[in-house]
């Protein structure tokens, strides 16, 4: 679609009223040229009109519209001042042909909505988010975005079929639309992956609003053919200007929290933070051993720690494992007695054909506190010694 023409019919859409719009229409003119007027009434009526009769016709239309509000003393909507203009202009438009409402609305949502959920498309947010960055870098307010990923979405399509999806997907986007606030801008980026936009939030009251969404999608139940199921979804937070100073960045840290509630064991919402690094590191080459538990007959593998800290451990193994795998962790720590450890993985990275780097961090509250205590006492152990 032309990029004017698509301006145009966004702004419609999201214009407070028809002076807002009106607004928007003479801003775009200003940037783009007064060829804008053309498109401005191929959009809303059928004429193509030459581009400097276009651009005077806009003139007198805001001019006629004006003259009917004060001889009307009520206000009048740009659509009705047009057609009257049109009606009575000197070249006699006998039966100028005006876009009706209805159909007026539907290329609008056609634009701006995703088909399956009527939230707004990917395009719309985009064009969106970059507006409400923009007015956040220039007044320093703050803008905060949320990630949402519905967990192991393809079991859903696979057990029960795409027809169960699709309901499943607008299901959540229903829950979205009711706890989100007027102000807010919620999508569809793509897939099962939705986005919501928040300004003036900060991240704190960002995550209020994220944790009830999360809540009430756990809470929902679903039925298929019959069959009652349940879905979960994992959440990332990011705000501005506490997390990013450009848009570019915020989306990706955004992002970049998502990955990391995935890699929590899913269905929890997780705040940006910065490389795991801020937490105090130390070598620590001993030989592991790792137990997949995402299967009755759980394999097991002998590995090699590379380093550890109190948010997680790093080794090398000869076999890959899958990014959001549980597995358990025999690891010596103190006095050789083995410290089991339970968590995910979040990364895997092969240096070479036959070798992986493997991160995993914990992720249960009770085997967290436990490892976390036995960890500093390691590192504290290690450093008093060097």
């Amino acid at each position: 679609m032309d990029p004017i023409r698509k301006s145009i019919l966004a702004s419609r859409n999201s214009a407070a009223d028809d002076n807002a719009f009106i607004s928007d229409l003479n801003s775009i003119i200003k940037h783009r040229g007064v060829t804008v007027c053309q498109t401005i009434f191929q959009v809303l009526t059928s004429l193509e009109l030459p581009i400097e009769k276009a651009a005077e016709y806009w003139r007198q239309v805001i001019k006629h519209r004006e003259e009917m509000i004060s001889a009307l003393h009520r206000n009048v909507d740009l659509l009705p001042a047009l057609c009257d203009f049109l009606s009575t202009s000197p070249d006699s438009f006998q039966k100028p042909k005006i876009v009706e409402e209805s159909d007026f609305t539907r290329v609008i949502e056609g634009t701006t909505r995703d088909s399956l959920t009527f939230l707004f498309n990917r395009p719309y947010f985009d064009q969106i988010f970059a507006q409400h960055t923009s007015l956040a870098i220039r007044y320093n307010t703050d803008l905060s975005i949320l990630f949402i990923d519905v967990d192991n979405f393809k079991d859903v399509n696979d057990t029960y079929g795409h027809q169960v999806g699709d309901v499943t997907l607008q299901n959540i986007s229903q829950i979205i639309r009711q706890e989100k606030r007027d102000s807010d801008v919620a999508a569809r980026y793509g897939g099962e992956e939705f986005v919501l936009l928040m300004p003036h939030t900060e991240n704190i009251h960002a995550y209020v609003l994220a944790e009830r969404i999360r809540a009430r999608i756990e809470q929902m139940e679903l039925d298929a053919n019959g069959e009652p199921y349940k879905v979960t979804i994992s959440g990332g937070l990011a705000s501005f200007p506490a997390n990013a100073q450009n848009p570019e960045d915020l989306l990706k840290k955004a992002d970049s929290a998502l990955y990391l509630a995935k890699g929590a064991g899913k269905n929890v919402i997780s705040f940006y933070r910065e490389e795991k690094r801020r937490y105090l590191r130390v070598k620590f080459h001993q030989a592991i051993r790792i137990k997949d538990l995402g299967f009755n007959n759980a394999l097991s593998y002998h590995g090699t720690s590379k380093d550890i800290c109190i948010g997680g451990i790093l080794f090398e193994n000869k076999d890959p494992l899958p990014i959001g795998a549980r597995i358990q962790l025999s690891v010596p720590i103190k006095n050789d007695d083995p410290l089991l450890l339970i968590g995910t993985v979040v990364r895997v990275e092969a240096f070479n054909n036959h070798r992986y780097d493997i991160g995993m961090t914990i992720s249960f509250k009770e085997m967290e506190k436990i490892a976390n205590n036995e960890i500093a006492g390691f590192l504290k152990d290690t450093l008093e010694g060097e």
